[in-house]
């Protein structure tokens, strides 16, 4: 991986499973500072793809930075509290540590959830402590699965401009993976949509998005234009 440009570069990434190529010789630049949005049908190496960038599957001469990463399931330590999976990822005295969970938890409207232990919380509340902790860990990359799956859509929305708020104060660069076409218009800066296939997966649409945030909704020329674009394109997929 290159580190000293404007990219975080993928360059001839290999990773099979048995017969199954998944990406062969694949390569893929990652803007520094900005949002990546990976679109794609199931089994087109998404998950896979995050993965790899998080190390957790190894891939001939790629060496993986230091990452966070929001997973589908939430994976909070079940015999920490909320505020305490929170406070395990942050650095400094402990009374500070739990401040700042303490007011994540908050921005995260889950302030009275902070002494509940995983098995207490609800899947959607476990989910947001999950995309808290990935938030608040300090790294170079920021990779999120599916983060707002299963919540309701109310929350969703909500959730997303806080993620958005908070992505604006720190400009970590981050790999976002979806099903949803319009969470990839909200939140994206590029947006990039992968199928996989014999020879392993390709990009087959690449396209950088620089409406400002705030003019993002349905009804705007250009969300609208763009989301019959990957639409039209996903359905043949």
């Amino acid at each position: 991986m290159q580190t000293e440009n404007k990219t975080f570069d993928i360059k001839n990434i290999s990773v099979e499973f048995g017969t199954n190529c998944v990406f062969r010789d694949f390569s893929l630049a990652l803007p520094k500072g900005k949002i990546t949005c990976v679109l794609g049908p199931s089994g087109a190496g998404k998950t896979t793809l995050l993965k790899v960038l998080g190390g957790i599957l190894p891939a001939k001469d790629f060496s993986a930075p230091k990452c966070s990463f929001v997973f589908q399931d939430h994976r909070l330590l079940p015999h920490l509290t909320a505020l305490d999976n929170l406070a395990l990822v942050l650095d400094g005295k402990k009374a500070e540590r739990r401040e700042r969970a303490r007011k994540m938890l908050a921005d995260m409207e889950l302030a009275e959830a902070e002494n509940l232990f995983p098995s207490e919380l609800s899947g959607g509340m476990a989910q947001r402590v999950a995309i808290a902790r990935g938030l608040l860990f300090d790294a170079d990359l920021l990779l999120m699965d599916e983060p707002f799956k299963g919540l309701d859509l109310a929350l969703q929305e909500r959730l997303i401009k806080y993620f958005i708020k908070y992505w604006e104060e720190n400009r970590r660069t981050t790999v976002f993976v979806t099903h949803s076409i319009l969470e990839a218009i909200l939140v994206a800066d590029r947006i990039i949509v992968i199928d996989g296939g014999a020879d392993g997966a390709k990009v087959l649409y690449e396209k950088d998005f620089d409406l400002p945030r705030e003019k993002r909704a349905l009804g705007q020329p250009e969300v609208d234009a763009l989301r019959k674009e990957l639409h039209d394109l996903l359905v043949t997929l």
